[in-house]
């Protein structure tokens, strides 16, 4: 009971906006049943959002849809879908979310989920009439941010406890807080949210596919790369190992993974950096190298890295919370996006024991879910997309037993 008592005390602290005690009462309370575990999760994704975590808070809507489950299952993955919406947007990538708030919005009209089909018409500039859903605290949070300004909104915010709420629609506005910073004027939002690329643009962030041939992108733009593989294997190491500011790697596993038994590991790896800073680059007090108390670590200073891995896994996870409301339409588009980010096979020239570790995981991964979802498929009666994510798999690994009896079962047929 005091469990459920301190959980629900940190909830109202993060409402609110008051994070140390927040953390407090988390720390006490915890998780205590499934049904509220998506929950936590879901609020600890908004904490990591407030505190400039974006790639953590993509981690954590994630898991929340993952946990999804039972009569909130709708409410969850709205909530989920609408903190990776924020993530993305806090990024800076504006084309990214257009396609996400599209399919978010189908399913809230679908559903009938009318105080959230509301909100985000007025979050997205959408006319709206006036009702008696208005009233409710967040519908008018959004609605006074869109006509009213920053500071109206903020006042009704705090006096509320919906602090929270306010932070994730102010992405959705970037321009209010654009034209605050431009004149000089005090914002009163937290440090992680005005260091956020939308707002910051020295802020940088690297878009790296490896599910196929590696290509780079910095702040949206092509980078002509010319490593070696493994400088290139390095970098997806790093993408995945330290994605955003303040994560560090431990240099000891670099060295033993890439440079086993090797008395001139450190050396090497020095080398290395020097290629990749300079090949993506990236200004040298970005990732630094610090000693301390025998251990040596690479901190990443301030760079965010994206990767289509990490879009393939929160593209199934939507596709499976979708699919577990019975709604297989909308989850059989996500389901086809998430295959469509393989253009080949991954790591195809690493093969240091972390890329071959890695690569083994991504195609057992590929290769079971392609198959489930051809099963679903076929189950709807819908052959075409089953052999059309059957035979894309098959190129990218062939001579899959499984994979092959089921397409000469779709050509028998």
């Amino acid at each position: 009971m005091k469990k459920k008592l301190h959980t629900e005390l940190a909830l109202l602290c993060l409402f609110k906006g008051e994070k140390k005690c927040a953390k407090n009462f988390f720390k006490k309370g915890g998780i205590y049943n499934w049904a509220q575990k998506a929950r936590f999760l879901r609020f600890q994704a908004l904490f990591a959002l407030v505190e400039g975590k974006l790639l953590k808070a993509l981690e954590l809507a994630q898991k929340a849809l993952e946990s999804s489950k039972g009569d909130d299952l709708y409410q969850d993955i709205v909530h989920s879908l609408l903190t990776i919406i924020t993530a993305y947007a806090g990024l800076g990538e504006i084309e990214k979310i257009k396609g996400l708030v599209k399919s978010l919005i189908k399913f809230i009209r679908k559903v009938r989920l009318k105080r959230w089909e509301i909100i985000m018409n007025i979050l997205t500039g959408k006319k709206v009439c006036i009702n008696e859903l208005s009233m409710l605290p967040t519908i008018r949070l959004a609605w006074l941010l869109r006509h009213r300004g920053y500071q109206c909104a903020y006042n009704y915010a705090h006096k509320n406890g919906i602090m929270f709420y306010f932070y994730r629609y102010l992405l959705f506005f970037p321009q209010i807080v654009q034209a605050l910073i431009k004149r000089g004027k005090f914002t009163t939002l937290p440090p992680g949210i005005l260091k956020l690329p939308l707002f910051n643009r020295m802020t940088i962030v690297y878009r790296v596919n490896f599910l196929g041939r590696l290509i780079v992108y910095r702040n949206q733009e092509y980078v002509r790369l010319r490593l070696k593989p493994k400088d290139l294997a390095f970098l997806i190491y790093l993408c995945q190992k330290a994605m955003e500011p303040k994560r560090s790697i431990d240099l000891n596993e670099v060295y033993n993974n890439f440079w086993p038994k090797s008395e001139n590991a450190s050396r090497n790896f020095s080398h290395l950096l020097v290629h990749v800073k300079k090949a993506l680059k990236i200004p040298s007090h970005l990732l630094m190298v610090s000693r301390s108390y025998g251990e040596t670590s690479l901190i990443n200073e301030g760079i965010y890295f994206t990767t289509d891995y990490q879009e393939f896994e929160q593209t199934l996870a939507r596709a499976k919370a979708l699919q577990r409301t019975g709604e297989w339409g909308f989850a059989k588009k996500e389901f086809l996006q998430a295959f469509k980010l393989f253009r080949g096979e991954p790591f195809k020239k690493n093969f240091d024991e972390w890329s071959s570790n890695m690569r083994f995981k991504i195609l057992t991964e590929l290769e079971t879910e392609a198959i489930n979802f051809a099963k679903v498929c076929l189950e709807h009666g819908n052959k075409r997309d089953a052999k059309k994510v059957l035979e894309k798999v098959s190129k990218i690994i062939p001579d899959l037993e499984e994979i092959k009896n089921l397409s000469d079962s779709l050509i028998a047929e």
